[in-house]
């Protein structure tokens, strides 16, 4: 169920924010109190939390520092997925994702001239490191 129900959310959440460039955060909300209630029902212990709201916590400080440079909504995501995944799967998971973006940015930067403010959206790299994660 935790599977497919994130695989769900990110692929949704991706879709929109490839389209729109936004997160819906009531979507995320619900995704994160899901989560909340499925980690509590599973037995996972406070500690599981700490390093997911840590990240969370510094992209929405990111977000707040740099005036919106740093999506808002990508914060909100990455809080919400911690909730539900497991602490290792969830650093797996991100680690690839912010890689895979790094090196998106490399190339639109390197091969296709843009500059360091061009917006590329987050979430469809979190999908990636997450199926990635399930591969791996």
């Amino acid at each position: 169920m935790e599977r497919y129900g994130t695989l769900l959310f990110l692929l949704f959440s991706s879709f929109l924010d490839i389209r729109k460039r936004e997160i819906s955060i009531p979507v995320t909300l619900l995704f994160g109190l899901a989560g909340v209630v499925y980690s509590v029902r599973t037995g996972r212990t406070m500690t599981d939390y700490l390093i997911p709201l840590g990240i969370g916590i510094l992209i929405l400080g990111g977000s707040v520092l740099t005036r919106g440079q740093v999506g808002m909504g990508d914060g909100w995501m990455l809080l919400a997925l911690g909730c539900m995944l497991r602490m290792e799967f969830y650093i797996q998971m991100a680690c690839i994702g912010v890689l895979l973006a790094a090196a998106y940015s490399g190339v639109l930067m390197l091969v296709f001239r843009k500059n360091r403010k061009t917006e590329i959206p987050l979430v469809p790299f979190l999908l990636l490191g997450y199926v990635g994660g399930m591969i791996i």
